[in-house]
């Protein structure tokens, strides 16, 4: 089956972190890894991405001999050997070479640090005490004193923070089957890298939380199990299907109806959809703003789509005031707002503060179109 190889011992699933991404929705799996005639992903994001990491692969290599931290004409060699190796489609072959170039101008390779690139480290079941193996390629491994790094290349359009970092499925796979590999690290670190934007995010488990991880696994492994116990691979809408490209029996099937009110009964079937209409915009956004991410930006009817660079802006409270003052303004006409304060008046540490800065709230009542869940009798 796809998604399995074959132990010395007899046939043993062996599972990549995709295959377990997947299995959040049981019929992705099974069009992807448990059918006999499996779909793959052709795509052009595919390929752009198969070429950038094999890329990257040989150029970490040849630093590595060489011992460089970077080097122009074998950045370049490096693209043709992958370019070659891959029969990359010519209308990629640009895209990829701006995007290696790109990527080399920030990247500095970590010699003393460096443990290995793009090579698939596995999991055997005894190695987990399990009926079924693990398996994953890691595109670069640094070891720094007690922290293991796994770094890994994204050629999306659109990255994801810090804080992201620990909530993504990939990174705690990767991290949990790390630990595994190599025990005894003190920090184990997962670092996103995204070539086309020029930055990466990042975020470091602790061996203790690091333990905590196992159940991701698991889980995804006992719904494989159960969904081939039961015969059924039903779709399960979730995160993955703003990435999915397949065809769906749920997602393909909903439609949006342009109302207007007229009667009582259309005001109330109208107030049921938008419950669900609501989430559809969202959903469909998070679709759009997933394929703008993956694709690059979308010219539809006049209008495009996509991602631009943005900055946010603060200004220190107290350094404010003092500006205020100084140009003659008087410090009580500046407020704050609420949202500005949620840190402190929504958590539960600051619950003495909130209930000072609530004391010396200024409100003001104003009507709100919007919905609340009715309390009262009827309908």
């Amino acid at each position: 089956m796809a998604g399995e190889l074959v132990e010395d011992d007899g046939l043993v699933p062996i599972y990549r972190r995709s295959a377990l991404d997947a299995a959040s929705c049981p019929k992705r799996f099974y069009e992807l890894y448990e059918r006999p005639d499996p779909i793959e992903d052709g795509s052009d994001a595919a390929l752009r991405g198969q070429a950038f990491h094999e890329t990257a692969r040989i150029y970490i290599l040849r630093l590595a001999e060489k011992n460089l931290t970077g080097d122009a004409e074998e950045l370049k060699e490096s693209l043709d050997e992958a370019i070659a190796a891959l029969r990359v489609p010519s209308h990629l072959i640009k895209e990829v070479e701006n995007l290696a170039e790109k990527w080399a101008m920030t990247f500095e390779f970590d010699q003393d640090s460096f443990l290995l690139a793009e090579e698939t480290q596995t999991l055997t079941a005894e190695d987990l005490g399990e009926d079924y193996g693990l398996q994953w390629t890691p595109d670069l491994v640094y070891v720094r004193g007690g922290e293991l790094e796994q770094v890994d290349w994204k050629t999306y359009w659109a990255g994801i923070t810090d804080k992201e970092v620990k909530h993504e499925f990939q990174a705690q796979v990767y991290v949990w089957q790390a630990a595994q590999k190599w025990p005894n690290f003190e920090r184990y670190r997962f670092t996103f890298n995204y070539p086309r934007l020029g930055f990466s995010s990042t975020a470091v488990w602790t061996a203790e939380e690091v333990e905590e991880l196992e159940v991701v696994v698991k889980s995804r492994v006992a719904i494989i199990n159960e969904c081939r116990k039961s015969g059924e691979w039903k779709a399960n809408p979730g995160s993955m299907c703003v990435f999915c490209r397949l065809d769906c029996p749920v997602k393909d099937h909903e439609s949006l109806d342009v109302s207007r009110v007229k009667t009582e009964e259309e005001a109330k079937r109208i107030a049921g959809e938008l419950l669900v209409y609501e989430k559809a915009v969202t959903a469909r956004k998070d679709a759009l703003r997933a394929w703008c991410g993956d694709t690059g930006p979308l010219v539809s009817n006049g209008v495009q789509w996509g991602f631009t660079e943005s900055e946010s802006i603060s200004f220190p409270a107290d350094d404010v005031i003092r500006v205020l003052e100084n140009h003659g303004i008087e410090s009580r006409d500046f407020s704050l707002t609420k949202t500005a304060l949620r840190s402190y008046l929504k958590t539960k540490k600051h619950k003495e503060v909130a209930e000072d800065l609530e004391s010396i709230a200024i409100k003001k009542k104003r009507s709100v179109f919007g919905s609340r869940v009715w309390r009262g009798g009827g309908d």
